[in-house]
């Protein structure tokens, strides 16, 4: 039986919590792709963690000194597949950043249509799994996966207010710049109509602003940074989640949680990022984000990011409070 080894080099970028839940999206597209083998996956003690108990992966392993210490230049060096005949071993070194060959698979014939209506996929996932070889790029189902134990799901919600929803307001990055002298991506008192149009509606929710640096005094409570696994069992008690940044949105892909998505703030077009589990309402966004990053990179057009006015900083998440508030209505029904 061959054995494939999947490096993914989380010592060299430890603060990229979407890209590593995301990195379990490839565990069983490897496993069922590859046909009979054992899959062994060697990163650092955060991933161990978080996927301990994936039902695909048949061992994981923190990396060796060597291995820990070589510079990156090395992994970036080596062909990212290598197989060792005599062995029957295959190695796989995944990494975080787009891809060429990302682009210009989604670029090629339907691809591009594809990854924004797969309810399995993402281009993130597209981006990982290109590198571990166009057939896993093909399997059907590229979402990441986290295994609450009951033990886990038990705990959360005792401690969760079982009527609640989870808010995430992402900050500006170092980057970008505002005139109007606003810490976060949408204007913080859209923030605040949103959470009192859903309160209007029924008083007794309990909101929670999750995944962030600090808390904004918008919700009710603030759950500081957890871990993976312990962030995703508390959103996992909750009726939904609101969102507008990518850590937070990867661990519900990867829990099949309900996401009401607005995420279109310059770099992170919701088309691309969006799963089956989403709410999104393309009203509240702007056509220009299909001329933005990501997709002129694919679409090999002028950014429209080059010439445009920055109109996207002053979308409003208030109108989230009516797809919300039906999302509510629809679970009381039932």
């Amino acid at each position: 039986m061959k054995k494939i080894e999947l490096y993914f080099l989380r010592w060299y970028f430890p603060y990229n919590i979407g890209d590593t839940v995301m990195f379990s999206s490839l565990f069983r597209a490897i496993k069922e792709v590859y046909g009979p083998c054992k899959l062994e996956v060697i990163s650092d003690r955060t991933v161990l963690e978080a996927f301990f108990n994936d039902r695909y992966v048949d061992r994981f392993r923190t990396p060796r000194l060597y291995e820990k210490i070589l510079p990156k230049s090395f992994y970036y060096k080596k062909k990212n597949i290598v197989h060792d005949q005599g062995a029957r071993r295959i190695k796989f070194v995944i990494w975080p950043e787009w891809r060429e060959e990302t682009f210009a698979y989604l670029s090629a014939g339907t691809n591009i249509e594809e990854c924004v209506g797969a309810p399995c996929k993402n281009i993130i996932s597209y981006n990982y799994a290109l590198q571990a070889g166009i057939e896993a790029a093909g399997f059907q189902d590229l979402r990441p996966r986290i295994y609450l134990t009951e033990e886990e799901v038990r705990e959360a919600e005792e401690s969760i207010y079982p009527n609640s929803i989870a808010i995430n307001m992402a900050r500006i990055r170092n980057s970008q710049q505002r005139r109007d002298g606003e810490r976060l991506r949408y204007r913080i008192e859209s923030w605040r109509r949103f959470v009192g149009d859903v309160k209007k509606y029924d008083p007794s929710i309990r909101i929670y602003e999750v995944g962030q640096e600090a808390f904004e005094g918008v919700g009710d409570e603030f759950l500081p940074n957890l871990s993976i696994r312990k962030t995703a069992a508390a959103l996992n008690a909750m009726r939904l989640v609101v969102l507008s940044d990518g850590g937070v949105h990867n661990i519900c892909n990867a829990i099949d949680k309900k996401v009401l998505l607005f995420q279109a703030y310059e770099w992170n077009p919701p088309d691309l990022f969006k799963m089956g589990n989403a709410i999104f309402n393309e009203d509240y966004h702007l056509e220009c984000r299909k001329r933005c990053h990501l997709f002129s990179d694919i679409l090999k057009i002028r950014s429209a990011k080059e010439t445009c006015g920055r109109e996207c900083y002053g979308l409003d998440p208030a109108r989230l409070a009516r797809d919300c508030i039906a999302h509510l209505e629809m679970e009381n029904r039932v």
